[in-house]
């Protein structure tokens, strides 16, 4: 990085300005399973009596264990190193306008150039498009076998991967050149000790290495463990021998469209938006008798185009269920399982493929995961505080926030245009915070025991005493695609009736039974409520400081600090499953228990 900033005073102007240039680069990380493969167990192969039938609570993981059926991956990695150059420039002008009147304006430019890979080793974006290379086969195959939904004139394999390189240029998408972050401030002095301020920015965040790494599909090769070919009937992968035809070698940009056939791929749009906050402020400040200074400020954000991963290979939404009971008739549609097209056009094609993934608009793909720029978020708060400041061998610092955090940044349906918008996970209604020190006036040159001896002095004197006190609301509790048939209002419990096996109403009108749950449908159950949060959080940390004076000019120090000094035990959210065994339980902490530190220094 490179930057410089001037100052330069004119009449009632003083002018900032200033360049920054940053190269950014990064390299390729650590690749475990390149050494030894992802292994894992579910109960694909061990639920029943019908492959559609809910998983047990516990239990059918380990039968698969002890069967030796296995899922997961290995994969062979290609290194990577990625870059960006980035150019900022600002200006501000503080205008004192009048002796009790200070005007902040400024203008900040930036340009953040798109990421590159050195040797183009990486995806660009996804071919919605283009005929896949197996198209022609396919189609023949699916001609012979046809479904009712899906007549063989509308059958089409499209789409793939492309690749950074030739014709394609060398960027790895294509973004603004430049963008504006305008900032203006204003400060008024009221009276001889009350101030108000206000103020509004635009900040932008940016898109390069720090925030989007290279996607290397197609270079880094995924084998992805396939148990078997025939739902069950008999199995081509076990735990002696997860990789029976081997490891796929990484083709690089040669396999074109036909890269990662049969598996899921992670994109990013081939034009691509900075996520940006607009940032504003209220606020004023009075000064209390004694040195005391109290803070009442407003401050609110709005963040755009937050970036929210978008599923481009969904099930049409007309398939799905709306009764909001387990359907089970569309279940088993959506599940029946014909010959696949695909399958000898690639190793991970099984000899059958159900209903659903023939309806999806790139059956030869799973999970098609892309980032676009449509999330937004709002936050409001009430700021107080009030601030003693350091005299007479202490200082005080009193903090609440009274706040709201909304976003929309996430899907309840993978179909849906946009994503749900509601209480954010990040919100948390209320946090106080207190903070101080107390240098103890005690000892050689204090208010009392001044003139103690020297020896006297290094035990009582030179003490120092610290304390940094917080308490916040809990999180709003995420929920999945349940079966509520209740009163929204009767979940939360009164804090008298909480415990940590029992942390909300399980009875409120939730679902529990495994046979009954929700499958194949459109979900409408909210992600979060605000009324409805895991446990609050509470900490003491507090430190003891002990000052030696070994001369004039070198002194000792030694510092004892306990964290969660009172030992409070801080919750993890409560389990959020109906048909777990322990629903509604809390099983963990957050956070750690109580613990010390001690620590010496020698200052000269």
């Amino acid at each position: 990085s490179l930057n410089g900033n001037l100052t330069t005073q004119r009449g009632s102007h003083n002018l900032h300005y200033g360049v920054d240039a940053r190269l950014y680069r990064a390299f390729a990380a650590r690749y475990p399973y390149d050494i030894s493969p992802q292994l894992t167990f579910n109960s694909a192969y061990t639920n029943g009596p019908f492959n559609t039938s809910s998983a047990a609570p516990f239990g059918q993981d380990i039968a698969s264990f002890l069967f030796g059926i296995p899922q997961g991956q290995m994969t062979r990695s290609a290194s990577y190193a990625t870059q960006e150059f980035y150019l900022g420039g600002f200006l501000q002008d503080d205008w004192k306008l009048s002796r009790k009147l200070t005007l902040n304006v400024g203008l900040r430019v930036e340009h953040e150039t798109p990421v590159t890979e050195r040797y183009d080793r990486s995806v660009k974006g996804f071919d919605y498009t283009s005929a896949n290379p197996i198209q022609a086969q396919a189609l023949a195959n699916y001609a012979n076998n046809p479904i009712p939904e899906l007549p063989v004139s509308a059958f089409q394999v499209l789409g793939g991967l492309q690749f950074a390189g030739g014709s394609n240029g060398r960027d790895l998408w294509s973004q603004p050149s430049l963008v504006f972050l305008p900032r203006f401030g204003l400060a008024y002095q009221l009276g001889p000790k009350t101030v108000i301020r206000t103020g509004y920015g635009i900040y932008y965040d940016t898109l390069g290495t720090n925030r989007s790494p290279a996607i290397q599909t197609g270079f880094t090769a995924s084998t992805p463990i396939i148990p078997s070919y025939d739902n069950g009937q008999t199995f081509a992968a076990t735990l002696a021998n997860p990789f029976p035809n081997g490891l796929q070698s990484p083709l690089g940009a040669a396999g074109g469209l036909t890269t990662n056939l049969g598996q899921s791929l992670t994109v990013y749009p081939t034009k691509r938006v900075q996520p940006y906050t607009q940032r504003w402020s209220f606020g004023l400040q009075h000064e209390l008798p004694a040195g005391f200074l109290l803070d009442a400020s407003y401050v609110g954000n709005h963040s755009i185009h937050l970036q929210v991963n978008r599923e481009l290979n969904a099930s049409d939404p007309s398939y799905l269920s709306t009764t909001g009971a387990r359907d089970q008739q569309t279940i088993n549609y959506l599940s029946q399982t014909f010959p696949n097209p695909f399958y000898g056009l690639s190793s991970v094609y099984g000899k059958t493929i159900t209903r659903s993934d023939l309806l999806r608009p790139y059956p030869e793909f799973g999970s098609i995961q892309e980032m676009e720029p449509i999330g937004y978020a709002w936050y409001h708060a009430l700021q107080l505080q009030v601030v003693k400041r350091f005299s007479h061998g202490y200082t005080l610092n009193v903090a609440y926030t009274f706040s709201k955090s909304l976003d929309a940044t996430s899907f309840l349906n993978a179909s849906d245009k946009t994503p749900w918008y509601g209480i954010s996970t990040a919100d948390r209604p209320h946090r106080l915070v207190i903070s101080g020190i107390w240098e103890l006036p005690v000892g050689r040159g204090r208010a009392f025991a001044s003139e103690v001896p020297r020896a006297v002095d290094y035990v009582i004197g030179g003490w120092q005493l610290n304390a940094v006190i917080s308490r916040q609301s809990g999180s709003a509790l995420t929920w999945g695609n349940i079966i509520f048939n209740g009163d929204i209002n009767d979940i939360a419990l009164p804090k008298d009736q909480r415990s940590v096996d029992r942390w909300f109403n399980t009875n409120a009108g939730f679902n529990q039974v495994s046979s009954q749950q929700l499958a194949s449908n459109l979900r409408t159950f909210p992600l979060r409520f605000n009324g409805i949060r895991g446990d609050g959080q509470a900490l003491w940390n507090l430190s003891a400081i002990k000052y030696f004076a070994i001369t004039e000019k070198v002194r000792f120090e030694l510092r004892g600090e306990c964290f969660n000094a009172l030992n409070h035990p801080n919750l993890n959210d409560p389990n959020v499953t109906p048909t777990s065994s322990s629903f509604g339980a809390i099983t963990a902490q957050d956070g750690f228990a109580r613990e010390f530190q001690v620590s010496a220094r020698i200052r000269f």
